[in-house]
């Protein structure tokens, strides 16, 4: 598939509208047969402590990274992606009331970039009804069975983003987004701010060229705060060593309880969402990884 910096053919913006998982109803409640899309995303959220705490009171750089890896036969369409979202609540909110400014980056094995920006609507707190994308072209394809470092860099106090990074098998590259605006996908009514943390696959039908197995693999995941003189403080790390399953949100209406919450735990981001944790050889640290399953089945 052609990439380039302006941004992917209408068709494919809309295909990805879908993958992404901001899908329409039919979409998401077809039967497992015949699913025309699915993201598998995994999300843990942090609001407590010092550093997060202090963030989350004047909101400013916040970063996420994670260490992704697929197999030999991983199909090129699967969308990888890593995600870190400030959630204001709707409590004294800075910006919008339930506002989720969302800083999600995609990577594709072929090497395309897939950046998820808002615009002058979602700045001014209309959610968006369909992603804007930016899509850059790394010029070079990922080499399986290798780890890969992805990182995700952006100003939550200006709502944009900073930058991408990605290093691995001969590709060490990082891109400037600083002029792309943060997203508002969702109004999010939790009790509180908090951050949320997130690595997902997203696969759909429409764009399969080839079956393959959708399945990426992810290790020492981390998301933090960088403070106003460039020191960087870690308020989430993780390596899927002590966690053995990963189950649903305690989602709570109408608003929803931050309480009910474990600091740090991995969650279902959505009913159709494949995730588990299993041993595998080749764990970055310790002997386990985390795994989103994009399959269509």
């Amino acid at each position: 598939m052609h990439l380039n910096q302006n941004g992917a053919p209408m068709t494919k913006r809309r295909l990805l509208l879908i993958v992404l998982g901001f899908c329409a109803a039919a979409a998401c409640s077809s039967p497992l047969w015949a699913r025309s899309s699915r993201l598998s995303a995994a999300v843990a959220l942090v609001n407590k402590g010092p550093a997060i705490e202090a963030f989350l009171q004047k909101p400013g750089t916040g970063y996420v990274q994670a260490y992704m890896r697929f197999g030999a036969d991983f199909p090129d369409d699967v969308i990888v992606t890593l995600d870190q979202e400030w959630i204001e609540s709707i409590a004294r909110p800075l910006y919008v009331k339930g506002g989720d400014w969302m800083a999600l980056v995609g990577v594709q094995r072929a090497g395309g970039v897939w950046v998820a920006g808002g615009t002058e609507a979602t700045m001014n707190g209309q959610p968006s009804q369909a992603r804007n994308w930016t899509i850059f072209d790394l010029k070079t394809r990922l080499v399986p069975d290798s780890w890969y470092r992805f990182r995700i860099e952006a100003d939550f106090g200006t709502r944009h983003f900073k930058s991408f990074t990605i290093d691995g098998p001969n590709l060490s590259r990082t891109i400037d987004l600083s002029a792309i605006p943060l997203d508002y996908p969702n109004f999010m009514p939790f009790s509180g701010p908090t951050m949320r943390y997130f690595t997902a696959a997203m696969r759909s039908r429409d764009m399969m060229k080839t079956e393959g197995t959708p399945l990426v693999y992810f290790d020492d995941v981390e998301g933090g705060v960088i403070d106003a003189i460039g020191h960087q403080h870690v308020v989430c790390a993780d390596s899927f060593e002590a966690q053995k399953t990963v189950g649903p949100q305690p989602v709570t209406s109408p608003t929803i309880d931050l309480n009910g919450y474990r600091q740090g735990l991995w969650y279902l981001e959505r009913d159709e969402a494949v995730f588990r944790i299993q041993a595998e050889p080749f764990a970055r640290s310790g002997t386990h990884v985390g795994v989103a399953d994009a399959n269509l089945k």
